[in-house]
């Protein structure tokens, strides 16, 4: 009956949405492009949108969910796991292009926007663990931000900033990664697949099989899934300078020290570049001082300071680096020591809790950027890195902080290369290693990303040879039919 036809409106809506797809879809293809090689940027495709979805959850849902609630685990571990597919998929998906040398003219654009997402996706994916709320995000900030300020890019990128991440880890970057994607696919729907380069290959067009190209990023996202729920994405609470105050109080008590006497690592800070403006000792030590101070009433100390000739504020500091290197304060117990007097009341509140969330206060926008350079002051940081076998000199950052020999899921794999270039140039002991290391990654990103245009070199790929394995063509059912019998 006529009933049970769809009304016309809808039936419109249905054609539009067919019309939409079939105009998106590449209909025709060398018959070798069904294979599993030719379907990497389709389930490329499939990791990108599983990662917003999961991103979007996990943003609305906020960072005690996801740390602590049993299905906030669950999908921050589908998070972790679809981005070391993603990028495990992308790095095989360069390689079928270098292989078939696909970004001949005049498909060289093509690979350009391939290159430039790639390398978004690599900042992306640090931007990520800066914000997972554990120990992974405290140092992988901290080390990032030497990379960016060795690149001459601090005072734009700070990954200290949780503000400043957030925005690019969820809107920045991720919009445009989706808009070079759609650059990248329109070309490579305008040129279609790649044919090979050499004449001596023979194929023949046939249609798209679009089934398999679902098929295959179903069983990926079912893979995901499965190795999420039984290899969880792994935690390590974060440091807190509390904590640190309750293990080892006269090495909190020291760099409130250096901090105000301008003698610590964000004091004395020069990698290529300083971005670390701010006044040690004001945001360390005065600042807090004077907010607790204020609800407090008693000499004020920093008052008393200020009001000191030089020469008595350089005796105070030398008397105060005697205090916190002495087992014993019971010397000190009738001074009336400005300085002392300051330290002493910011240890109890470092012990509370209360004095991080101060500095961290101070300026909304620098967000956590000065409770971890307070904790990197104190080296607590690399200290715990190094014994979890978790820091840049392993191989880049090869092994997440999961305490095992072989974690699972792994670390950032993908940065094995910067523990190389590492090693290779001595960049770990050099001072300026970091803006060393930005100019040789910087200088292979640009090769990299321009590869089609030079001259010579863009032949090499083909010197292997390897361009025949993946051309070779499917058997059809007859053909297989007939090897069976």
């Amino acid at each position: 009956m006529d009933s049970e036809q769809d009304p016309p409106e809808y039936g419109a809506r249905t054609n539009a949405f067919k019309t939409i797809i079939d105009k998106v879809y590449i209909h025709r293809l060398p018959s070798y492009a069904n294979r599993i090689f030719y379907s990497l940027g389709f389930m490329a495709l499939t990791c990108l949108l599983l990662l917003a979805l999961s991103g979007i959850t996990l943003a609305f849902m906020g960072q005690t969910w996801w740390l602590t609630n049993p299905l906030g685990i669950y999908v921050r571990s589908i998070h972790l796991w679809t981005v070391q597919a993603f990028i495990a998929i992308l790095i095989l998906h360069i390689l079928v292009a270098l292989s078939t040398s696909s970004f001949r003219a005049p498909r060289r654009m093509v690979w350009v926007f391939g290159a430039v997402m790639f390398f978004l996706v690599l900042i992306q994916t640090e931007f990520g663990y800066g914000l997972r709320g554990d120990f992974s995000s405290q140092y992988r900030a901290v080390s990032g931000a030497d990379f960016w300020n060795g690149s001459y890019l601090g005072h734009w990128l700070n990954p200290l900033s949780q503000l400043q991440t957030f925005a690019l880890h969820v809107a920045i970057i991720p919009l445009t990664i989706l808009f070079i994607f759609v650059l990248h696919y329109l070309l490579e729907h305008t040129y279609g697949i790649a044919k090979p380069y050499r004449k001596d290959v023979a194929y023949k067009m046939v249609d798209a099989n679009h089934t398999i190209l679902f098929i295959r990023g179903g069983a990926l996202v079912a893979g995901i899934f499965v190795l999420a729920f039984f290899f969880h994405s792994p935690y390590v609470p974060a440091v807190r300078i509390a904590d640190i105050v309750a293990q080892d109080p006269a090495l909190v008590q020291s760099t409130l020290l250096q901090e105000f006497n301008h003698t610590s690592d964000t004091a004395t800070y020069l990698d290529s570049i300083d971005p670390y403006t701010f006044d040690t000792r004001q945001v360390f030590v005065v600042v807090p001082y004077e907010q607790y101070r204020a609800d407090t009433p008693g000499t004020d100390a920093w008052a008393a300071f200020q009001g000191e000739s030089a020469d008595a504020q350089q005796a105070d500091l030398a008397q105060a680096g005697e205090y916190v290197a002495a087992t014993s304060t019971e010397a000190f117990a009738s001074t009336t020591n400005p300085v002392i007097a300051m330290l002493n009341t910011l240890m109890p509140m470092a012990g509370s809790g209360m004095y991080e969330s101060l500095i961290d206060q101070e300026n909304p926008s620098a967000n956590s950027t000065y409770s971890l350079r307070f904790l990197n002051d104190m080296d607590v940081l690399e200290a715990k890195a190094t014994s979890l076998g978790f820091n840049t000199a392993a191989w880049g950052m090869a092994k997440d902080e999961n305490g095992h020999s072989i974690g699972l899921p792994p670390g950032s794999w993908w940065l094995a290369p910067l523990g190389l270039v590492n090693t290779a140039f001595n960049l770990l002991s050099n001072p300026n290693g970091d803006r060393d290391a930005g100019i040789i990654l910087g200088l292979f990103m640009l090769t990299f990303v321009l590869f089609p245009y030079i001259p010579y070199v863009n032949r090499i790929p083909e010197l292997f040879n390897l361009g025949p394995i993946i051309w070779k063509a499917p058997k059809s059912p007859e053909e297989e039919k007939g090897a069976e019998s």
